[in-house]
């Protein structure tokens, strides 16, 4: 293994990049084509939407989606003239090709070098699966990441970047405190953060009205337990062992939710833990602002944080979101060759850790989801159950670790400029 590894290092270039990438990516397709074509499920939801669009209103379609999510989704519909297989195809292939900008733009980030960033986000990818091409996830993922990527060389493209990924996801949004808080970008990155992501708010309410400019608020809250959820965890294991007790099915949200003794007591739990997130975010910003954004690592964690805070503490959390984690990882591994030998080790260790949890999500779904619904007996129930709480502990002390990177490093910073002004005093 230690030969083969010597002999990909030797060879890696620009020419490895596209063989692995196209490698990879064609593994995909056909693992889609042959294994998991049940998930194109919501890429068709899609397509019926839109399809709908001029009849039922902007008012009514898609509405537990910000209303630019409805023109993004409109794009493929227009390249295949409205044809609904053309309508799939086209759809994966516009993720195909922001996957690919983005392997680009790793590669020209660490220097025109095939480094670690680029080999990460083509296994990181590929673990999750076929799911990555079919959700559109993969834009806000790619957002983050190359906002994390221009923070100190152009701050003016990261406001800009994180105002689209916040009109687009919303929770993009939490991450320009981080962005903000180097002293000296802060004026670009905020002044384009308002103009792309208020300025596509107010489009939207011209367009769409109030109703439908919140409408994805309102969706979220009235969810219920989503089964794949930190907090649902509890429950489904409860389940496992009595799955007469609690109903597992498919809400009106889109989603599969559990019913039954003890659900609006641990929804209102994933509510207050939803808070705590929300002010530990806000101490780590406010961490970040004292300290001048110490270092692009320290903000890369701290960004890296708010997600898996975010993740952790919601009362859904689809297979999907784990490409959120993706995009920013991949860019801080660019800062790698320029970071300190601690926030080297650190970031080569989340890294890893980031790799098994995409490949515990591509278990959770889709490969034992019908297990996880009920569908393929008791069994495959307690199988199922046992692999997605192993992938949401893993998921919690992923969260608490980077957490605590994210603080440490702040303060490090810090020391370093301060060690470095004495020296030169």
């Amino acid at each position: 293994m230690s030969r083969l590894a010597a002999w990909y290092v030797a060879r890696r270039g620009p020419r490895t990049i596209i063989v692995g990438w196209l490698v990879t990516r064609v593994l995909m397709l056909v693992v889609l084509a042959a294994f998991e074509r049940f998930v194109v499920g919501d890429v068709f939801y899609y397509h019926r939407k839109i399809n709908a669009l001029f009849s039922l209103g902007l008012d009514r379609t898609l509405y537990e989606y910000p209303v630019p999510v409805v023109w993004i989704l409109w794009l493929p519909y227009g390249a295949s003239f409205g044809n609904r297989i053309g309508y799939l195809i086209a759809f994966v292939v516009l993720m195909l090709v922001l996957d690919a900008v983005f392997c680009y733009a790793l590669w020209r980030a660490a220097g025109r070098r095939h480094d670690s960033a680029v080999d990460f986000w083509l296994i990181f990818v590929t673990l999750i699966g076929p799911l990555a091409y079919l959700r559109f996830d993969m834009l806000p993922a790619v957002l983050a990441g190359g906002a994390l990527l221009a923070a100190r060389r152009k701050p003016w493209v990261t406001g800009a970047l994180t105002g689209l990924g916040a009109a687009i996801k919303l929770w993009p949004a939490l991450l320009i405190g981080a962005f903000m808080s180097y002293r000296s970008d802060r004026r670009p990155a905020g002044l384009t953060f308002v103009v792309v992501g208020f300025g596509l708010a107010l489009i939207s309410l011209i367009f769409g009205g109030w109703s439908r400019l919140i409408s994805p608020l309102t969706w979220q809250s009235d969810r219920g337990l989503q089964i794949e959820s930190i907090w649902a965890t509890p429950l489904m294991l409860a389940r496992a062992a009595a799955p007469d007790r609690w109903i597992v099915d498919l809400s009106q949200y889109q989603a599969y939710e559990i019913f039954g003794p003890g659900v609006a007591a641990w929804v209102m739990i994933s509510s207050v833990a939803t808070l705590i997130g929300l002010g530990l975010i806000i101490l780590l910003n406010v961490r970040a602002f004292r300290h001048g954004g110490s270092t692009p690592t320290a903000i890369g964690f701290v960004v890296l944080a708010t997600v898996a805070i975010m993740m952790i503490t919601n009362k859904t959390l689809s297979p999907q979101y784990l490409l959120w984690l993706g995009g920013p990882m991949a860019a801080l591994l660019a800062f790698r060759p320029q970071a300190r030998a601690d926030e080297q080790s650190a970031i080569g260790r989340i890294a890893v850790q980031i790799l098994i949890l995409a490949l515990l999500t591509q278990l959770v779904f889709p490969v034992f989801y019908d297990g996880f619904i009920g569908r393929q007996g008791h069994s495959m129930i307690i199988i199922s159950t046992v692999v997605t709480t192993i992938r949401n502990l893993a998921l919690v002390i992923f969260a608490v670790e980077v957490c605590a990177l994210a603080w440490r490093m702040l303060g490090a910073g810090v020391v370093e400029r301060a060690s470095a002004t004495r020296r030169r005093d």
